[in-house]
């Protein structure tokens, strides 16, 4: 998280992303963010901070080389409805994967779910930007995390709990997620017939 937070500061990306979730596994992280502007700030922050990552593990192991094997996956999500399901999603890998209890899952230290939940901040809890589903759930705090905690034991009770639907490209209802893919597939045809078209004079 230390790389997280250098990342969200350095200038490239100018304050124009934020952090909403954030679940740390043993070989892999899960984060739900936002930009602001132009893609290229989120670009610019995943660089920096798997960067800074990469420089750490090696010194501290004393190696060099690439660490990641795989490009991160990054859907696009439709709306507040989607960005709830996958902020459910990702607090509750250490469930599905049985490291933890969902009574134990507030004292994970490596979740913000005990924030959401409970209102139990640390040190990577000043990094969250609160999602505007989030907010719309009550007045107070107290009344927000009830009302979470409702909903995420609803989640965990679901269909959607295991679920692969997280390995989409897109996550949102169906007729956005063809709107989606259409004009990726528009985008990508006037790409190539840029690169293939000859030059005139």
């Amino acid at each position: 998280m230390k790389c997280t937070e250098y990342a969200l500061k350095h200038m490239s990306v100018s304050s124009k992303v934020k952090l909403h979730t954030y679940c740390l596994m043993d070989n892999h992280a899960h984060m739900q963010m936002s930009y602001d502007d132009d893609s290229s700030y989120l670009s610019s922050f995943m660089r920096v901070s798997h960067a800074r990552f990469g420089q750490t593990f090696n010194k501290i192991f004393g190696r060099s080389g690439k660490v990641a094997n795989e490009r991160p996956k990054t859907p696009l999500i439709e709306n507040s409805e989607h960005c709830m399901r996958v902020h459910f999603y990702i607090e509750a890998n250490p469930v599905r994967a049985n490291m933890v209890s969902l009574e134990k899952l507030k004292f994970y230290k490596y979740s913000c779910y005990k924030f959401f939940a409970h209102g139990i901040k640390d040190s990577w809890s000043k990094l969250l930007t609160l999602p505007e589903w989030y907010v719309t759930l009550g007045k107070t705090p107290r009344s927000r995390q009830s009302k979470y905690r409702k909903l995420f034991l609803k989640y965990l009770t679901s269909e959607l709990f295991g679920s692969k639907w997280m390995y989409a490209k897109y996550i949102g209802s169906p007729m956005w997620q063809d709107q989606m893919i259409g004009r990726a597939k528009n985008l990508l045809d006037q790409v190539l017939l840029t690169i293939t078209s000859p030059n005139t004079t």
